[in-house]
């Protein structure tokens, strides 16, 4: 565990190498500051990169084995529980999450991890991707140099997974998508302060009572306070003013809506949309749509959004477990789990056809087998082969 310790100190500190590997934040082309650390503060952005880590970090997650085309269930590794054994509080779900989260945000995710004697992965710790540069060697194979706040230290693909989101040709290192789409994520930011900003600094007075002639400060007060007991709030709304001494009432307020600032919002969360490949609906977009178009969209999520982030996962995690035909996988059926109708006619389907078991159902519902005939495997009755009578 000692290079575990020399490798992640307390500290660390950027080395060259990355797409956020500088010690001043990026400016956009809106004039802010931003990174990747930052990025999240835009809402539409950290409600994105929430429901894919929270959804990948839920999924149930096991390690099999294929044997003759057959998949069973192996010992599961302890890293999936208990990626880092001297800290019980780091949990899996904690450690899948940020490895989602690594990826959506600087399109990389690095997992340290150490074997012991038999070649089983006994720990595994998320680095953060500001601290890793990717170096070749004579042959072409990786490697990872790490910066642990006070030195670097090297090591190769035998104790580093390397997981990309977007590599182009050429290059080993995964294109950040806050760096990538910088202008596009400055101007959401931009506008997000400039409306924050609208409300702090307010200074646009709502009305303005005009006088002819000069008034003392005192009389100034008194006017303005007579007539906001005479005409604010909602009971005293609608009130007819009436003005004396030739004082003349011009409404002033400034409507934020006069300024498409809404409208420069909501294109904001369509882009970052957009470029994650998430239905605006689920980033509680004010959008109507009707409970089959929500129930479409989701399903469309499933396929070309949540489906392949899961299998660059799987892939990456494919290095974390021993044996050429053992694998692990993250089940999407778990997002089934709670509906329970829609779950529940999933398994009449897989019963009724017989390609699953009452017992196999029962296990996948964590419930015991029956005492007797639950492992047999039911058939339609009034499905024949064709040209034959029924029974032969």
């Amino acid at each position: 565990m000692s290079i575990l310790r020399r490798l992640l100190g307390t500290e660390q500190r950027n080395v060259s190498g990355g797409q956020w590997l500088s010690d001043k934040p990026a400016e956009s082309s809106a004039g802010v500051q931003l990174n990747q650390q930052n990025a999240t503060s835009i809402g539409a952005l950290y409600a994105a990169v929430k429901l894919y880590a929270d959804t990948v970090a839920s999924l149930p997650v096991g390690a099999f084995i294929r044997d003759g085309g057959v998949r069973r269930p192996v010992t599961r590794p302890r890293w999936m529980d208990n990626p880092i054994p001297a800290n019980p509080n780091y949990t899996g779900f904690q450690f899948r999450h940020a490895v989602t989260s690594s990826l959506l945000l600087d399109g990389n995710a690095f997992i340290l991890f150490l074997t012991d004697r038999l070649g089983d992965v006994v720990e595994t710790r998320v680095l953060s991707p500001q601290s890793v540069e990717i170096k070749s060697d004579e042959m072409g194979a990786p490697i990872y140099i790490v910066s642990n706040g006070t030195t670097s230290f090297s090591v190769g693909p035998d104790q580093m997974v390397h997981i990309p989101l977007f590599a182009t040709a050429g290059n080993q290192r995964g294109m950040s998508p806050v760096e990538h789409h910088r202008t596009t994520l400055g101007l959401a930011s931009a506008t997000q302060l400039y409306a924050a900003k609208f409300y702090e600094n307010g200074a646009a007075p709502s009305a303005v009572i005009k006088v002819p002639g000069e008034l003392t400060q005192d009389v100034a007060d008194s006017l303005r306070a007579s007539f906001s007991r005479r005409h604010s709030g909602v009971e005293m709304a609608h009130k007819i003013a009436i003005l004396t001494g030739g004082a003349d009432f011009q409404q002033m307020s400034a409507k934020i809506s006069d300024m498409q600032l809404v409208e420069t919002m909501h294109w904001g969360v369509e882009s970052i949309a957009r470029i994650y490949g998430v239905p605006l609906q689920l980033l509680q977009y004010p959008e109507a749509t009707s409970h089959a178009q929500s129930e479409v969209l989701m399903q469309s999520w499933l396929r070309v959004g949540l489906g392949p982030m899961v299998t660059r996962i799987e892939a990456g995690f494919q290095r974390l477990i021993v044996g050429e035909t053992t694998f692990v996988r993250l089940n999407i059926d778990g997002l089934l789990r709670p509906m329970t109708k829609e779950r529940y006619d999933a398994y009449a389907v897989a019963l009724n056809n017989g390609f699953l078991s009452l017992d196999e159902v029962r296990a996948l519902e964590d419930r015991p087998p029956l005492p007797e005939g639950g492992d047999e495997f039911w058939k339609p009755l009034n499905i024949g082969t064709v040209g034959k009578a029924p029974g032969e």
